[in-house]
């Protein structure tokens, strides 16, 4: 039981990240129906930016800062450069783009910063909490990535209930040609959705960094386990990407504790399947909400 409980508590700090990069992927397809599977490379490229500041300066917040601007100069870079010119393309065409941008960017930073794994710094205490006369298998810098993930979770959800940016996204996602007509400019508040998920991407990226090595292909099973959650959740859902990024972070945790981490993909695989097979829409999808 206490083995049960360890698997729990340290498969949070986990699940927080996973919920980041689920959220970058439902702001994407809110905005545009298409699922960005380049958003790993954007994060994983932030990173090596972060990595690069970090290295020079000591410091992990100015690491972080210049991270998240990276990022929203990236996600713009991307839309126009990419999903822009695509935009009367079918959506197939614009998802197999995603993947030349990712493709693209795994590519660059090879050039840059080399193919070999690098290690991140790890900016805060990463040892066990004593506590109750044990050590709990979390740590000062895993209520650090939870404690971020909160406050952005927050941000997020005030920035699209109590402001005009983001009754504009959301009516805009809904239904842009009445939004159009409304007086709202879709163009400029898609590409402030790109940007916005570049920067929650970026997030993900330097939090999950120091746990691991960092390469041109760290971030690839951190896609899979995003995707799973957001798909599961309800691609239109943030609460959804929210509450399966945990409970991701949860299962991944429990299977790598009981048996093996390679078994934690297939799992995820699994667990995608039955939700495209018993509900397609997502546990927290708004599909009927939205016919009616």
């Amino acid at each position: 039981m206490t083995s049960f409980i360890d698997y729990l508590i340290g498969g949070v700090s986990n699940g927080a990240v996973i919920a980041l990069m689920a959220i970058a992927l439902v702001l994407i397809w809110r905005a545009t129906r298409v699922v960005n599977f380049a958003q790993v490379g954007q994060a994983m490229f932030t990173t090596f930016v972060a990595l690069t500041v970090q290295t020079l300066t000591g410091s992990w917040a100015l690491a972080l800062v210049v991270a998240m601007v990276a990022g929203a100069i990236l996600g713009v870079i991307v839309q126009f450069l990419v999903l822009r010119p695509m935009r009367r393309a079918d959506t197939s065409g614009a998802i197999i783009a995603t993947f030349g941008v990712l493709i693209a960017l795994q590519a660059a930073v090879g050039m840059i910063w080399g193919g070999d794994a690098q290690a991140y710094p790890q900016p805060f205490d990463n040892a066990g909490i004593v506590a109750f006369g044990r050590i709990w298998p979390i740590s000062v810098y895993d209520f650090v990535v939870i404690g971020v993930t909160i406050l952005l979770v927050i941000a997020l959800s005030l920035l699209f209930t109590r402001t005009s940016i983001g009754l504009a996204m959301r009516a805009s996602a809904f239904n842009p040609e009445v939004a159009r007509l409304s007086g709202v400019r879709v163009s400029r508040v898609l590409t402030f959705g790109w940007a916005l998920a570049g920067v929650v991407g970026a997030v993900a990226g330097v939090l999950v960094a120091p746990s691991s090595t960092v390469s041109p292909t760290t971030f690839d099973i951190l896609l899979v386990f995003a995707f799973t959650a957001a798909v599961i959740g309800g691609l239109d859902s943030l609460v959804g990407a929210v509450a399966l990024g945990v409970f991701a972070g949860l299962v991944i945790s429990l299977v790598s504790g009981l048996s093996n981490s390679g078994n934690a993909p297939v799992v995820a695989l699994v667990l995608l399947a039955l939700s495209l097979i018993t509900k397609p829409d997502g546990v927290f999808g708004h599909h009927k909400a939205r016919a009616v």
